[in-house]
């Protein structure tokens, strides 16, 4: 059973951040840390399905979500293939400002990748305004732009197995690792690490993020 490890004191940064330290798992086993049992409700208190509501009610987080309890080494178990396909069927996952990828039950992917065109400075607002569609960074004003995506998904081996296109070409291909870590999902590869930056678990075919 593949398990998602961080030290305790790297939490303090938030979820996004923790998402980063991912590392093959028992590479920061703690000798001293009791056993933690395979997951079960003791890992979903209140089992599974009410855990994943919770995520895409947008309450997701409460006590660590799909945590162990908490000793100095803090694990999150990689959900199984049937948990994979519950999260994402008629889903979406997002990372704001980047993507939102819809994951249809029928095994196909749609939504859209962000791109940032620049444009004429004296269009971005000296103060960021969120949902206007552009971004002012040192001096360079761009545009959003959003390119549809296709492609196609499935879970097996307890794995996303995701062929994802935009611009023409594939983009996202592979297989992936997926765990709730606290109210974000990370998503990892076969090396171990972590792909991208933390992602939102969202209900439906999200709206613009």
């Amino acid at each position: 059973m593949q398990k998602f490890t961080m030290k305790l004191w790297t939490v303090a940064a938030g979820a996004a951040a923790a998402t980063t330290m991912a590392v093959p798992a028992g590479a920061m086993a703690d000798p001293n840390a009791p056993t933690s049992p395979v997951p079960s409700d003791f890992v979903y208190p209140t089992g599974f399905d009410k855990a994943l509501s919770l995520m895409l009610a947008g309450e997701g987080g409460e006590n660590g979500i799909g945590s162990h309890r908490v000793w100095p080494t803090l694990s999150f178990p990689a959900l199984t293939t049937e948990q994979i396909r519950k999260s994402l069927s008629g889903n979406t996952l997002a990372i704001p400002y980047h993507y939102a990828h819809q994951y249809g039950a029928d095994g196909r992917v749609g939504g859209y990748n962000i791109r940032y065109d620049p444009t004429d400075l004296k269009k971005c607002p000296k103060t960021e305004i969120p949902g206007d569609g552009l971004l002012l960074y040192e001096g360079v004003c761009s545009a959003q732009v959003k390119e549809p995506v296709t492609g196609n998904w499935k879970a097996e081996d307890n794995k996303l197995c995701v062929d994802v296109a935009w611009a023409g070409k594939s983009q996202i291909t592979g297989c992936y690792t997926m765990f709730f870590v606290m109210d974000s999902v990370a998503m990892v590869k076969p090396d171990g690490t972590v792909s991208g930056k933390a992602h939102a678990l969202k209900k439906g075919a999200a709206p613009d993020m």
